[in-house]
């Protein structure tokens, strides 16, 4: 057997790895998705913008505060800062929310509010293709839909989308003593 020079063995090499590749990949269009944060409150499903939620907290021990509205849940001591928790769902006008396994905190900072939002569920990361967006909302409380800003549709399950610069810069949002 003839011994075969390196760039021969090279050639050899190349010929087998084409012959077993299997191919490039495919150019498949991206699309541009629209992610959040999902969230529920009561029967209500929502989405924020990711930038305007900075955390997500299990129920944190709270210091009841006197003289304000139901909807104020207390003060948290969240790494040496103290933290407002309001119950979503009630300052909304909606029931209270009940505390469950899932029941969590979103933490909005916007402009100078720091809060922390009791809601029922986080559903986690959301993305939303461009189709699925919805031109027209189920109808809502008055008291929610101030706060919506669209929705998208995944199966049979409506998204609404919580603008929480909008409940930020809401006076209601800051009367908070009886």
């Amino acid at each position: 057997m003839a011994k075969k020079n390196p760039f021969e063995l090279l050639q050899e090499l190349e010929a087998l790895s084409k012959a077993s590749a299997k191919g490039l990949p495919q150019e498949i269009e991206q699309k541009a998705l629209w992610s959040g944060i999902g969230f529920r409150i009561g029967e209500i499903y929502m989405i924020a913008p990711i930038n305007q939620v900075n955390e997500i907290l299990y129920y944190p021990h709270m210091t009841m505060v006197p003289g304000t509205l139901p909807w104020v849940k207390g003060l948290a001591n969240i790494r040496g800062s103290l933290l407002p928790v309001m119950d979503l769902q009630r300052f909304l006008d909606q029931p209270a929310i009940h505390l469950r396994q899932h029941s969590r905190i979103m933490v909005i900072r916007q402009g100078e509010l720091t809060a922390g939002l009791l809601v029922d569920e986080i559903m986690g990361l959301r993305h939303f293709e461009p189709e699925e967006k919805v031109s027209r909302i189920k109808k809502l409380d008055a008291n929610v839909k101030v706060y919506i800003r669209g929705a998208f549709t995944q199966g049979d399950i409506t998204w609404h989308l919580f603008d929480m610069s909008a409940l930020a810069v809401d006076p209601q949002f800051y009367k908070v003593a009886i």
